[in-house]
């Protein structure tokens, strides 16, 4: 079924999906973890390390999906899918796609070795070239198995190296090709790649956090095959070592990246993108809607204060808080806050508004993971995306969901027992994931029938809002 759009509403949302137990269907997703725990660690001396500078966030027309560090450390750029360029610290301006038109969106970015320019990459491969980046080639143009996704540059930065999802690698200028995994199947797609300090190697991470290296680049290890919280989103080099992040700010430290290293607890970042390594130790990391956060050589997490995560919070609560007081307006048991779907509920309704296309996840292969298969019998899932004065708000999102019978059977089904509703607030528009589960404990449930939308017991047209 196709989202509807209504003029006067502007509200879009999709059917809710059931997913069973050992049902044959075939949809990405996983999780994002609250209060998890950040692995982080010093990588050299130097500069002061990795400092927040600003971001653009409450100011993006566009999901930012890559960004990077000045050669000094003491400044980055990050980039939106729009091409527009935002920088912060010592890091100049020098030029954007922003507001041109593009063949396909930028995905990945990288900063010459001066510090005074950088290049931008599309998915197709096309480059952008500014201040001092020279050209040296692309793949615009010509025929790829798959998109690219990211891309490095070489020691010298007289050259540079992109990477596919299917980590197929593209070299130009002096970049060599060390290998890649093009011919082979992969279990999840490449999502971003970081070069060795020589310059004579570099690591590819697919989603799972699995490591592929070549050339000088060696093997500290990996998340592929762990039951990992949320997919990796990118990763940067730490001098022997390395570092993932994962789409919920976890970070995960291999070789030197854990010496000394300190475990430091902070509330859970959603829709993370991208990092990028500080020269005087530590990192930073964006996230889609334009966050940034700085992780210094100690260990301290620098929150962006721009950030518009308790203002989402607040209108999953309030959807949570809605859903059951219709249930118990009908006598059905109300529905307990699962920290596990509340996490997979955020990442989704991220990677919703990043893309800036509402589909569901695939909940089905979420049951090939324990922490699911031996938790949830059954799980369904309300999308939701809505914009504008009426409809951007919980209280509007709440009203689409109940004046939807597939949505509305959905949650008022007498069987479920948990929910976790994630939101996430981009550009002014309202995405939410909702997503229900039938503990193992209680047998499969016969289709409910679809329940009367009158009373409504929540009616309130607003709320908590974007």
């Amino acid at each position: 079924m196709r989202p509807t759009a209504r003029s006067a509403r502007t509200l879009a949302l999709w059917r809710t999906r059931l997913l069973a137990h050992r049902a044959v269907v075939a949809i990405t997703a996983v999780l994002t973890l609250a209060g998890t725990a950040l692995v982080v660690v010093p990588t050299g001396a130097g500069a002061a390390g990795a400092q927040y500078y600003g971001s653009p966030a409450g100011h993006v027309s566009a999901p930012i999906v890559s960004m990077a560090s000045t050669p000094s450390g003491n400044g980055y750029w990050v980039a939106g899918s729009d091409g527009s360029v935002f920088a912060y610290g010592d890091a100049g301006f020098y030029g954007s796609m922003g507001g041109h038109p593009l063949d396909q969106p930028v995905v990945g970015m990288a900063a010459t070795t001066s510090g005074h320019g950088y290049w931008l990459v599309a998915r197709d491969g096309g480059i952008f070239s500014f201040g001092d980046a020279s050209f040296y080639g692309s793949m615009g143009g010509q025929h790829l198995n798959q998109p690219i996704v990211g891309m490095s540059t070489t020691r010298s930065g007289q050259g540079y190296w992109m990477v596919a999802s299917d980590g197929g690698i593209f070299s130009f200028g002096d970049a060599s090709f060390f290998g890649s995994t093009g011919a082979m199947h992969l279990v999840r797609p490449v999502v971003g790649m970081a070069t060795t300090a020589s310059g004579q190697g570099y690591w590819m991470v697919a989603s799972d956090g699995g490591i592929f290296s070549f050339g000088d680049a060696s093997f500290y290890g990996s998340t592929g095959g762990l039951p990992i919280p949320a997919p990796i989103a990118g990763m940067a080099s730490a001098g022997q070592g390395y570092w993932l992040v994962g789409a919920d700010g976890h970070v995960y430290s291999f070789g030197s990246a854990v010496h000394s290293a300190a475990v430091v607890s902070h509330p859970p970042v959603w829709g993370v993108t991208a990092m990028s390594p500080a020269r005087g130790g530590g990192f930073w990391f964006t996230t889609v809607a334009g966050e940034v956060y700085a992780t210094t050589p100690s260990g301290q997490l620098i929150g962006d204060p721009n950030a518009p995560a308790s203002r989402q919070q607040s209108i999953a609560n309030d959807l949570v808080a809605r859903i059951n007081v219709e249930r118990s307006a009908r006598g059905l048991n109300t529905l307990s806050a699962d920290p596990v779907l509340g996490n997979f509920a955020q990442f989704w309704s991220g990677v919703m508004a990043g893309q800036n296309v509402m589909y569901h996840s695939n909940l089905g292969a979420l049951f090939a993971d324990p922490t699911y298969s031996t938790r949830y019998r059954m799980l369904r899932e309300n999308i939701y995306n809505g914009w504008g004065p009426t409809w951007g708000d919980s209280g509007g999102a709440h009203l689409a969901f109940m004046n939807s019978s597939p949505h509305r059977t959905t949650l008022l089904m007498p069987q479920l027992t948990t929910v976790g509703v994630g939101v996430t607030c981009l550009n002014g528009h309202l995405w939410v994931a909702e997503e229900f589960g039938l503990s193992v404990a209680y047998p499969m449930p016969p289709n409910p029938p679809t329940p009367s939308v009158q009373p409504i017991a929540a009616p309130n047209p607003s709320g908590p809002s974007c």
